[in-house]
């Protein structure tokens, strides 16, 4: 921890506080890095990022926890872990072949158009599966929805099978077992697997890079294109800040739902 993370946090916020030089930096104690940030359009860009990295993390959140709870109630137990090595197997690929592999899937003569315009669902190609904020948000989908089923089904392995026999017992319907009693007990989960998906969202700069439009900007992105220009005290101040927005969550997360939960068996 100390080695491998306390350690470069703290150099990165010490070198974004450098003065930039041509081609490199010099020791100084300057906020000129996060003034380029906070008083320029990196900070819409940022915000923009946020937005659609939420909408992925709800979208991956109604398809991933079901499939989670799927697993831990009906699964038999010995098959559950071969289930769940389905989901990881796809990170055993590369990032940027994982998401290039899209592109021919979502563009405009791709799969899911032909496929659409053949069935008769639509009458000409969607335009705003690829190169828009759609692209990107379907993107982080695909690319992270395994996170929510990962860190849902470990936060539902601690729950005791029984407690699924007990709501049918009691007459517990699908909806009030679901929010009354799965929900509060496998929220230190849920949670975790979401901040997961919504920092790869905001970071990860293939996705706006290889799915986005020109509008499509990420804090990656931000952080990859000062780099390019030389101006790296930026690109350490958009580290900087995406590593304060990933601690202040989990602290968030911490108070409320107390995340070593996660692991912890239901007495």
């Amino acid at each position: 921890m100390l080695l491998f993370f306390a350690l470069p946090m703290a150099l990165t916020v010490v070198f974004s506080l450098f003065e930039r030089t041509m081609f490199w930096m010099e020791p100084a104690i300057s906020f000129k890095a996060y003034e380029n940030f906070f008083f320029s359009a990196r900070l819409e860009n940022f915000l923009d990022s946020m937005y659609y990295s939420s909408i992925a993390v709800l979208i991956c959140f109604v398809f991933g926890f079901p499939i989670a709870v799927f697993l831990r109630k009906s699964v038999p137990k010995v098959a559950q872990h071969r289930v769940i090595l389905l989901f990881i197997l796809p990170f055993m690929v590369s990032e940027i072949i994982r998401i290039f592999a899209l592109r021919p899937v979502l563009q405009r003569n791709g799969l899911v158009n032909t496929t659409l315009l053949e069935l008769g669902v639509i009458d000409e190609p969607i335009t705003a599966l690829i190169y828009t904020h759609t692209g990107v948000i379907i993107g982080e989908v695909l690319s992270f929805l395994p996170f929510i089923v990962f860190a849902g089904f470990l936060a539902m392995e601690a729950v005791p099978k029984y407690i699924f026999e007990v709501c049918d017992d009691l007459g517990a319907g699908p909806v009030n077992r679901f929010v009354d009693v799965i929900l509060p007990l496998a929220a230190p989960g849920i949670f975790a697997g979401c901040v997961f998906i919504f920092v790869n969202g905001i970071g990860v700069a293939l996705l706006p890079n290889i799915l986005g439009g020109p509008g499509a900007v990420n804090a990656g992105l931000i952080a990859t294109q000062a780099i390019t220009a030389l101006d790296f005290p930026l690109a350490m101040a958009v580290s900087a800040i995406m590593m304060a927005t990933l601690m202040s969550l989990l602290y968030i997360g911490h108070r409320i739902f107390d995340l070593t939960k996660v692991l912890a068996p239901i007495n």
